[in-house]
């Protein structure tokens, strides 16, 4: 029985390992990084789809799909309803609720106003959208700048970890939490996906005897949110009869009982095929890891 040639195998292993510090092949995943991440930084870099179902109540069974697209310069929405008579009549028959211990005196309003600083007001202009596009900008430029200095100064290949890290912390983090927090009524029936959320919504109580419930799941390329909410509408209550379905949910067969609302829903988030292109970047630098820099190489040639 043969014993296995180890100087065989470790010339074949030191064959492959010259082959994958080749100077051509630095070449190469130097421009296929560098190409990978500027195609990411022009392309559309995330793709929020809502789609929600009234099943119980006056509304149903309405439906409302909204499709939101970001890239680097501009952010698309489009809103459409299904059986959207039943819902505009819902929004029609229901009457506004006031805050339950609300201010009785109008006056008090206008008395504890706060001065608006101006310096507050610029700082409102620009939106969480706008620093998110500059983060990622800032984050890819830093990518690529990385990528050249270890191919042609020959710093530590481990910086490129600080770039990579960083583009993933802007396209999976910052920039969902930036469209959710310029567009708070994305995901909620019968408001502009642009409106501004009302300072009052936790005093209003519009809903009571609330249920939700979510479940996330994983999608190629994204993820996706499966919620429903139910609750009872009190804009469907008489005045008379709020107070007492505050307390205690109204019995079936009510009148204030058809107050009931249920909504099924889900919110997928997907990154553009550009974004998700960048997760080779590692296994680039897997197959030809750094050498030395690319100058030193010439001038060693001469």
């Amino acid at each position: 029985m043969k014993k296995p040639d180890t100087h065989m195998s470790d010339g074949v292993r030191g064959q492959i390992g010259s082959f994958r510090r080749h100077p051509v092949l630095a070449w190469l995943r130097t421009v296929l990084v560098c190409l990978v991440a500027l195609n990411a930084s022009a392309s559309i870099w995330l793709i929020v789809e809502f789609d929600g179902q009234y099943t119980e109540g006056v509304p149903a069974p309405a439906r409302i799909h909204a499709l939101a697209g970001i890239d680097d310069e501009n952010t698309l929405i489009d809103i459409s309803i299904e059986n959207s008579s039943r819902f505009f009549v819902y929004q029609l028959i229901r009457d506004d609720v006031e805050p339950e211990n609300g201010s009785e005196n109008p006056d008090d309003e206008t008395t504890n106003e706060m001065p608006v600083d101006d310096e507050e007001t610029d700082d409102e202009s620009v939106s969480q959208l706008d620093r998110a596009r500059n983060w990622i900008k800032l984050s890819i430029g830093l990518l690529i700048l990385i990528e050249l200095m270890v191919a042609f100064v020959g710093i530590n290949p481990w910086f490129r970890t600080i770039g990579f890290l960083a583009v993933l912390v802007a396209f999976i983090i910052v920039l969902p939490l930036s469209f959710i927090g310029d567009n708070p009524n994305f995901a909620s029936p019968g408001e502009s996906p642009n409106s501004e959320v009302e300072e009052d919504d936790d005093e209003r109580g519009d809903f009571v005897h609330e249920e939700v419930g979510f479940d996330l799941g994983l999608r190629l390329g994204g993820f996706e949110v499966s919620m429903f909410y139910s609750g009872y509408d009190l804009g469907l209550v008489d005045e008379e009869n709020r107070s007492e379905v505050r307390e205690n949910p109204p019995e079936e067969g009510t009148r204030d009982a058809a107050s009931f609302v249920k909504l099924d829903s889900s919110l997928s988030i997907r990154y553009g095929p550009a974004v998700v292109l960048l997760a080779i970047l590692p296994i680039l630098w897997i197959i030809s890891p750094s050498s030395r820099p690319f100058q030193l190489q010439n001038d060693e040639s001469e």
